[in-house]
């Protein structure tokens, strides 16, 4: 890896400089352990930091010992001074964590903008609703978008991470709450409002082929067949749509400004760093800058062998001399010849991975490597262990 993109020390400036950082990459690659852990450093260097992941396996509540099954609709309360104290941290800012649930961030959404509890128990009692809230593509990074847009709204945080889904959903974050919003809009309003007299799908999609696509792609995504259901839903929900547009139109507005940082997490397998190229290029498209790429689970190379090609027995021979008495075992030390060279030749494929994959980003983008580690506690002091490499 080029020595001009490797600077670690950069992502103490990405956190210090931003308002709102995204943690995107695939699956299994520490992606929520990284955003917890960046999380954790803005609060010890005295930020009001939130960290939002929408990772249905909730490992963040697992890393901050947090439960899981507390309603998040509402924004949770930082955790405790006494936790951070079990591990020897002395925070001088504050860490809040919000897991987004995708039934219950919709209901809590609809608890905050329904205009009356009779509107409110209306929508939760549709059948649409229920079935666009449970299933409907996209729904789920809506909400992450609401939660989002909610911190935004409400100011209390200096600094706001952002866990999202895996690498191939990743992009519908930033998509999907478009998508959805387009579904929602004043077109599909009056399509479905208009259609309060009709007796059945047939009847209404023979008014519009558009019209009838659209029905059948919500049939199958909400399982729900009876159009008064979903005139019902749009025309209880019509004083609320304008605030769900003006919402996101803000939070859309933050994602793309310079308040906000993308930041790439993977690790040197070379699937992963396919899926990792084919997000930079997602987001090339988008007009959405990289900020930096965290490489997860790297071996690194040892360099102090010489020759640097390892001949097997020229290695037992300097293991054998090194080795004194009862240590001095053939059988042990051929078997860690193995294993040394097993890892050299692990820790050079790596490296010629990554540096290719570096070469096609951004000369100025840093990029940060963190080498596999034996486990460590996911807890606060295992997010802290990470800190020397993310932040040296």
């Amino acid at each position: 890896m080029s020595s001009q993109k490797s600077k670690p020390a950069a992502l103490g400036s990405l956190l210090d400089t931003h308002r709102v950082l995204v943690c995107v990459g695939s699956g299994g690659v520490g992606k929520t352990t990284t955003a917890a852990s960046l999380a954790l450093r803005g609060a010890l260097s005295g930020r009001r930091t939130a960290v939002v992941t929408i990772d249905p396996a909730k490992r963040l509540a697992d890393c901050l010992g947090i439960n899981s099954d507390a309603p998040n609709g509402n924004l949770e309360k930082p955790l405790p001074p006494e936790l951070f104290a079990r591990y020897g941290l002395q925070p001088t800012g504050t860490l809040t964590a919000l897991l987004v649930d995708q039934q219950s961030a919709w209901d809590a959404a609809i608890r905050r903008y329904a205009p009356t509890p009779e509107v409110r128990e209306q929508i939760f009692a549709n059948r649409f609703y229920q079935g666009l809230s449970r299933t409907f593509s996209g729904s789920h990074e809506y909400m992450a978008m609401d939660t989002l847009a909610l911190l935004v709204q409400h100011g209390d945080y200096d600094l706001i991470v952002v866990d999202t889904p895996p690498t191939r959903q990743a992009l519908d974050f930033l998509e999907a709450p478009q998508r959805l919003q387009r579904f929602l809009d004043s077109r599909a309003r009056a399509w479905f409002t208009r259609a309060t007299t009709a007796k059945s799908w047939s009847a209404f999609s023979a008014v519009n082929r558009t019209t009838t696509f659209l029905i059948r792609k919500i049939e199958e995504a909400t399982g729900i067949s009876a159009l008064r259901e979903i005139s019902e839903f749009f025309t209880t929900m019509q004083s609320m749509f304008d605030d769900f547009g003006e919402r996101f139109q803000r939070v859309s507005q933050l994602l793309m400004s310079e308040e906000t940082a993308f930041l790439l997490v993977t690790s040197p397998e070379p699937e992963v760093l396919a899926e990792a190229q084919e997000f930079y290029q997602g987001l090339k498209q988008m007009g959405v800058s990289l900020n930096a790429v965290v490489a997860n689970r790297v071996h690194d190379e040892w360099l102090a062998v010489s020759p640097r090609s390892s001949d097997p027995a020229r290695l037992m021979e300097r293991l054998m001399s090194a080795l004194q008495g009862p240590a001095a075992d053939r059988q042990h030390a051929e078997w860690l010849v193995k294993n040394f060279l097993s890892h050299q030749h692990i820790a050079r494929a790596e490296q010629a991975r990554l540096t290719q994959f570096v070469e096609t980003l951004p000369t100025a983008t840093p990029v940060v490597r963190v080498p596999a580690l034996s486990a460590f506690p996911a807890d606060l002091a295992g997010l802290a262990t990470l800190h020397r490499y993310l932040f040296v």
